[in-house]
């Protein structure tokens, strides 16, 4: 009595099995459908892409807006240090980068360069100290 309530197993559903053709038929019919107008906002069809873009384009520039001031907040903790290259990007350009990348790792070296952050094997600086020591002349402290 139970067996006659319980689904036949997967072997025995030969007839209810998909064909290629079958599958083929289905995506024919999917395409033959009509497509649903996309909703407008504004008076504006959303059916085409530069409609698309142009609805998204606000929402998307409000959040880019936040992120990066969020990212370059000053009370943030890593908005005070400063990488290599960024602090090379502060020094005079009568050097090439290079020549003040050796500089500065000589100096890192030697222990002279106040404000001098390892952190996972990277070289930061912290802001205020390291550029104020460069104003001063970059003498040994």
């Amino acid at each position: 009595m139970l067996r006659d309530l319980m689904p036949p197993p997967c072997g025995d559903r030969r007839d209810e099995q998909l064909t290629l053709a079958d599958w083929e038929r289905e995506q024919e019919n999917e395409r033959r459908r009509p497509v649903e107008s996309a909703p407008a906002r504004n008076g504006q069809p959303l059916g085409d892409v530069a409609g698309l873009a142009d609805a998204l384009a606000p929402k998307l520039a409000a959040e880019l807006a936040a992120c990066t001031t969020a990212v370059a907040a000053p009370e943030s903790p890593t908005a005070r240090l400063l990488t290599l290259d960024q602090l090379v990007a502060e020094l005079p350009a009568a050097k090439k980068p290079e020549t003040w990348k050796r500089w500065l790792y000589e100096r890192t070296r030697r222990g002279e360069v106040p404000g001098e952050v390892k952190i996972g094997g990277m070289l930061f600086f912290e802001r205020e100290q390291t550029l104020a020591w460069l104003r001063a002349g970059a003498t040994t402290g």
